[in-house]
């Protein structure tokens, strides 16, 4: 007989126990689905697929390393065992009692697949588990089938769509929450305090939100009095700390993600956040075109005239600013600037951004990232068809126009191909086009100039 202490509840026309397992009880007891029923056609499937890379690189990972390690309850299913609850006498009612078995259950889990593979894998290995990890406790929401008489069809068809309820209404936090609250990411917790003591980002007092930074979703409007968004400069953030010897050390996904679920100690957190501001020092420097307001910045149509000296530049939209972050980590990197590098070596190394045509407007951009929204070019919007060439052809273009790429007559022919081809809606016409290479070409051989004079 399985005898467990147990709060008792009911939902909708489910009753169900809430008991405490230790880890060794979980991985003994409760089992996968897979486990269980050898058939898995459709329409016996009660479970998603088991991702093993998740559970072994991600949630082992975390139990094995994390002393703050904890799960929420798992959901489980008893199938037979003929369950009977005893309530307890209190002034709660029948809420406390016990919950038995004649016979053993056989449990599996309806919601919480990858964190009960986790355990069942510690479990396997002890000595990959933290000491005493045996004997640590986890809630356990106990669904029992209260009707033993009725066919099992029926029984896994109810918890298939209890297993479905369970996993469609449940929500992943969304990503500015995600930057907000993360403790163990260190490009969430420098992003964080950039903008809580940065200068530039933080708000004038404390009390108020930063004007600088969007905190909530990523796009930025026009008009829009916001230089950039949390998604956005957390991901910037991310570009600009990735050294050449953090890419070395880190040249797999799996083993950033894996860093990332590992809260550094406070040195090194402070060493990020100085690198971190010493990179933003530099822009700023390089690019006092960042300080402008951004409700004149970032506006698709221009007035005409334009006393008020209205822009759409490119580092004030989002797909901009990642851009340029990357040609920014480039730049410091091909100057061999790492993790300590002073700001005076930045500045001097990031000095062809400012040379860069940044607006929208203009080439290379027109056409490319701005293009318009009727055939007769009376108003514009960014690009959303085929985006990431754009992009990508962006990037190329950037590097060669800063000197990084130096390409030969046949590449720069075939650079200039690539861009001309993925002009939007249609290539302009061709003395129009060579004009547009032609201002390129102008903004490269300067800044090129300029570095072999320095």
């Amino acid at each position: 007989m399985q005898l467990y202490p147990a709060i008792r509840a009911r939902m909708g026309d489910w009753d169900y126990y809430i008991v405490r397992m230790t880890m060794r009880e979980v991985a003994r007891e409760v089992q996968l689905a897979s486990d269980l029923w050898e058939d898995k056609t459709l329409s016996d499937a009660i479970q998603r697929v088991l991702n093993e890379s998740r559970v072994k690189n991600q949630i082992v990972n975390f139990l094995s390393r994390r002393d703050d390690r904890f799960f929420a309850s798992l959901v489980v299913a008893a199938i037979g065992g003929n369950p009977r609850w005893t309530p307890m006498e209190s002034r709660f009612g029948d809420t406390f009692g016990e919950l038995s078995f004649e016979v053993d259950p056989r449990y599996y889990a309806l919601d919480g697949q990858h964190r009960l593979k986790a355990i069942q894998e510690l479990m396997s290995d002890p000595a990959g588990a933290p000491l005493g990890f045996a004997d640590e406790q986890l809630s356990v929401i106990v669904v029992v089938r209260e009707h033993q008489g009725v066919d099992d069809s029926l029984w896994l068809q109810r918890y298939r769509r209890l297993f479905s309820s369970l996993n469609r209404y449940a929500k992943a936090t969304d990503a500015d929450t995600n930057i907000i609250m993360d403790e163990d990411d260190v490009f969430a917790i420098v992003t964080r305090r950039l903008i809580t003591d940065h200068e530039f980002f933080r708000a004038p007092y404390p009390e108020h939100q930063s004007f600088r930074v969007l905190t909530k979703g990523k796009n930025l409007k026009s008009g829009s009095s916001h230089f950039t968004s949390l998604q956005t400069l957390y991901e910037v953030n991310k570009i600009l700390l990735m050294t050449t010897e953090r890419r070395r050390q880190w040249g797999r996904a799996k083993d950033l993600r894996i860093f990332l679920q590992f809260r550094p100690d406070e040195s090194e957190i402070d060493r990020y956040y100085q690198t971190l501001c010493n990179c933003w020092d530099a822009l700023l420097l390089a690019l006092p075109v960042l300080r402008e307001g951004p409700e004149r910045m970032r506006s698709h149509e221009l007035p005409d005239p334009n006393p008020d000296d209205y822009r759409d530049h490119l580092l004030f939209w989002p797909i901009g600013q990642e851009l340029f972050g990357e040609i920014a980590r480039s730049l410091l990197d091909s100057a061999g600037l790492g993790a300590q590098a002073d700001v005076s070596s930045m500045e001097t190394a990031l000095k062809p951004l400012a040379e860069v045509p940044w607006d929208l407007h203009n080439a290379p951009w027109r056409y490319l990232l701005l293009v318009p929204s009727a055939p007769e070019e009376q108003s514009w919007r960014m690009r959303s068809e085929d985006r990431k060439l754009a992009v990508d052809i962006g990037a190329r273009l950037l590097r060669w126009i800063v000197g990084l790429d130096a390409l030969n007559e046949d590449d720069t022919s075939t650079l200039r191909a690539d861009w001309r081809d993925l002009l939007y809606p249609e290539p302009p016409q061709e003395n129009r086009i060579e004009k547009m290479w032609q201002e390129i070409a102008t903004a490269r051989a300067h800044i090129i100039t300029r570095q072999g004079s320095a």
